[in-house]
């Protein structure tokens, strides 16, 4: 499959937040995002991405954003959402969480631990 060039957009929304939006990769005209939240708990400091999308290579300024202070985890918070998971949790090496349930045309090969509405996340965040 060729891949396409996409235009990723890079957003810090406040202290400890930020977000890359691009093109859903299915072609349809609409933006979707992914977040890098990052949260100092007592122990140490945690940087979740959320549902991510994986930029395009062409996207340096956001691998080289996510590379020097890369994620702690990843989450998956909705089940149509598994889309890039196996990627970040091999880049980075870091664990995953999300539902038990997912799509049977998109389960990832990472085995996630299961979370909840409720569920506490690393860092002290929860997943609502």
């Amino acid at each position: 499959m060729q891949s396409v060039a996409r235009k990723v957009e890079l957003q810090d929304v406040a202290e400890g937040l930020w977000i890359w939006r691009m093109e859903h990769p299915s072609g349809r005209r609409v933006m979707v995002g992914s977040q890098l939240s990052h949260r100092q708990s007592l122990s140490q400091r945690e940087r979740l991405v959320l549902d991510p999308l994986a930029p395009p290579a062409s996207a340096t300024d956001v691998w080289e954003r996510l590379d020097a202070r890369h994620p702690t985890a990843v989450v998956v918070l909705k089940p149509d959402h598994v889309r890039d998971v196996d990627l970040f949790v091999r880049r980075y090496r870091v664990p995953a969480y999300g539902p038990r349930l997912f799509f049977p045309d998109d389960i990832a090969d990472t085995k996630l631990e299961p979370i909840q509405p409720g569920s506490q996340l690393p860092g002290g965040m929860v997943a609502l």
